[in-house]
């Protein structure tokens, strides 16, 4: 038999070293006598770890469970798999208990980092260094730091904005720079426009 693998990979280390031969015999009554080798050692050189161990599961010894050959044409019986081929990233969220869960392309996600929240003995004893910032003092105690929602923390809601944590007085200020702007920027259009109407008359 021969067991290849698309490059970069490999599972050898003679080259080529994306394939690798081996060996399957069987019993005179067609059951599955030996197989070599038994298991492969693939390298996707891909940034994901090196030298994982994917056993070949060809039958088991003189049984019929597995590979057979049989005085008759070569059909397949059966096919399955335990994998997924391999994905790239395409989003990301943030679930109640701050994990970050990464979306694949091939349609898997997986848990990827967790948010630690931090409570303390007591929340009155914080300091404010302001901006919505605390820190930590003598009365507040030490953070005990944790996962979201468990042991008295709350959730973490993505997505999302607390009131709270709005600078209402920067955010109106801003609004108004804006607002400036956008009239500057109207007037440069009305008379840009009558620019042209005053062009037009003239060639008329």
């Amino acid at each position: 038999m021969l067991i290849s693998v698309p490059e970069p990979a490999t599972i050898d280390t003679v080259a080529p070293t994306n394939e690798k031969t081996g060996s399957v015999r069987f019993n005179n009554d067609g059951s599955l006598a030996t197989y070599n080798p038994p298991n492969v050692s693939f390298s996707a050189n891909n940034g994901s770890a090196p030298d994982q161990q994917v056993a070949l599961s060809l039958g088991t010894a003189n049984e019929f469970d597995g590979m057979t050959s049989f005085d008759s044409p070569s059909a397949t019986s059966g096919i399955s798999q335990d994998g997924f081929t391999g994905g790239d990233l395409v989003g990301i969220r943030i679930d109640q208990s701050g994990t970050l869960i990464g979306s694949f392309s091939n349609g898997r996600s997986f848990g990827l980092a967790q948010i630690g929240m931090a409570k303390f003995t007591n929340n009155e004893g914080l300091a404010t260094e302001g901006g919505n910032v605390y820190i930590q003092t003598a009365n507040s105690g030490d953070p005990i730091i944790g996962t979201a929602a468990t042991a008295g923390r709350g959730f973490i809601q993505s997505s999302a904005l607390e009131a709270s944590n709005v600078d209402l007085s920067l955010a109106l200020t801003q609004l108004i720079v804006i607002q400036r702007g956008y009239q500057a920027n109207g007037k440069t259009i009305t008379t840009s426009d009558q620019l042209l109407e005053t062009l037009i008359g003239l060639k008329r």
